[in-house]
């Protein structure tokens, strides 16, 4: 594709987003104030103003923070790496293989590498906010760092392909013309003091050849443009996508996802109405309005706390200013706004957020948790894990095996599918549930044991072992190659089946010495007698 080609494309794309920049204006007006413009020009910075109930704010806060600590929190071992095959998973040094890359990945993940964990919470509050978030990821050899930003919404226009899979990412921003030259050295008729619109195109490679050089050999393609600029063309590819974008909640025959933003923006904009309506109830209640006499020179500029009104009243005492009480009751209203804060809350599955959130969650709190709350957010979950962190995981890896970066894996793994398993918090707790119900079994079994020996034969220790290892968690190292225990195993039973022979032959030269004792006893009695 050539620069006309790709401006022609970008506009089609710009085509497609626009019917969903008129709900998303609307959601960021009420939860996303300083970010309304998905036009590429300022941020009203005054938005705030039009904020009456920060309740949509916080609800947004602790989505962000919940995602952020069940999918990707630092402080946990938050995915593993495996393949399909469940028998070789069980050969030890194909785990450890699968352990040290996972924390060489990890490792990539960290400050000293990208800033990877300081833009997760702004990719996941877009997901939150719009139903989708972008999250671009680069190589940077010469700093040995990888590139991780997440990029505003309003920069960036997608399309899907006939599976309903995104193949197509352009991003729209702008550079001064000094930043122009800084990532487009040598570009011919650049003012360093204005401003450029740049547009980032990535796409699938129709004529993708593997193993080839040059652009034929990437699965993506990659070319800059600028419309504001003739002469900038810069061509590129990706071996794999460099945008991770999850969407929330997918729409038949449509690009453009939902979020629970959408959810919530109906009850949202009536909380604000609402609380605007008791602001302006309580300034009536605090400061009402006055009826003064025709005749009275007072104004409203008279009407402070402390102060004399002279002429107020008649020489006849009568009053002739008189507060309008018109104040009507609004305890109903002010239920009805808490039932809208919690029904906002509830879009944005504040309840979920905050148990998940909790270390000291016990299986029995896990067990009796609203199960159904928790199989709806399971499928968005899965979605941002299979749209966002596997894609990122993945081009993470390949990152650093042509990087040379990786230790080679076993022979017997070289063919076989990586798979990624994410261990969240509340995959954590069900491993543990299911540690202690196979300790409860052990213990119960033991007891039955003691007046019926044989129900032992029901268990499977090796099972009950590897049920054990995975509920806790526990380092692969710790674990002894399956052959090494089979040789040891077998070592032992030699040994045993030695010591049974000795003890079987020892008591063989016992009977045999008795039996001769017995025969020589028997000889010398029978010569006595004779």
């Amino acid at each position: 594709m050539d620069r006309q080609s790709i401006l022609t494309r970008h506009e089609e794309l710009r085509g497609i987003r626009l019917p969903e920049e008129r709900l998303w204006k609307q959601i960021a007006e009420l939860i996303r104030p300083e970010d309304q413009d998905f036009q590429g020009g300022s941020s009203d910075t005054t938005a705030m103003d039009e904020i009456f109930d920060s309740t949509p704010l916080y609800a947004l806060d602790d989505f962000t923070g919940g995602l952020f600590g069940q999918l990707t929190n630092p402080a946990n071992d938050w995915f593993g790496l495996g393949i399909p095959d469940e028998d070789l998973m069980l050969y030890q040094p194909a785990k450890r293989w699968f352990w040290q890359v996972k924390n060489l990945i990890r490792s990539t993940l960290g400050s000293s590498f990208s800033s990877f964990y300081t833009e997760v919470p702004g990719w996941f509050s877009d997901c939150g906010a719009f139903g989708l978030g972008a999250l671009y990821s680069e190589e940077n050899i010469e700093r040995q760092r990888i590139t991780d930003r997440a990029i505003p919404l309003r920069e960036i226009f997608i399309d899907t392909n006939d599976e309903g899979a995104i193949d197509t990412v352009h991003r729209e921003f702008t550079l001064r013309g000094r930043q122009l030259l800084q990532k487009f050295p040598g570009s011919a008729g650049v003012d360093e003091k204005k401003d450029y619109k740049i547009i980032h195109a990535v796409f699938e490679n129709p004529h993708f050849r593997p193993g080839r050089l040059g652009p034929e050999g990437k699965a993506f393609l990659s070319i800059y443009v600028s419309p504001d600029l003739a002469t900038l063309e810069r061509r590129g590819g990706y071996d794999e996508m460099p945008y991770f974008i999850p969407t929330w909640s997918r729409r038949s025959g449509k690009v453009y996802p939902r979020g629970p933003g959408h959810r919530a923006r109906p009850d949202m904009r009536t909380l604000q109405e609402m609380e605007r309506a008791h602001l302006t109830a309580a300034e009536f209640a605090s400061d009402p309005m006055k009826l003064v006499s025709g005749e009275s020179d007072l104004t409203a500029t008279d009407f402070f706390p402390g102060a004399l009104l002279f002429g107020g009243m008649n020489e006849q005492g009568k009053p002739m200013v008189q507060a309008l009480n018109h104040a009507q009751t609004i305890n109903l209203s002010l239920q009805q706004s808490e039932a809208k804060r919690a029904a906002i809350r509830e879009a944005f599955y504040f309840s979920i957020m905050q148990l998940i959130n909790r270390p000291q969650m016990t299986a029995t709190e896990f067990t009796g948790f609203q199960e159904e709350k928790l199989r709806q957010l399971a499928p968005n979950l899965e979605r941002i894990q299979q749209g966002g962190l596997t894609p990122m995981i993945t081009r993470r890896f390949r990152m650093l095996q042509r990087a040379g970066q990786l230790p080679p894996p076993p022979p017997e793994i070289e063919n076989h599918l990586l798979t990624i398993d994410y261990l969240s918090p509340l995959a954590k707790v069900m491993k543990i549930a299911e540690g202690r119900a196979t300790m409860t079994l052990i213990g119960q079994t033991l007891q039955i044991a003691q007046f019926k020996p044989e129900v032992l034969d029901n268990l499977d220790g090796d099972a009950a072992f590897a049920v054990l290892h995975s509920a806790g968690s526990a380092p692969p190292s710790l674990l002894m190659d399956p052959q090494k225990v089979e040789q040891i195993r077998a070592a032992r039973a030699q040994q045993q089946q030695q010591q049974v022979d000795l003890e079987n032959t020892k008591a063989s030269v016992e009977i045999a010495a008795t039996a001769g004792h017995a025969q020589q006893a028997a000889t010398l009695a029978k010569g006595r007698a004779a």
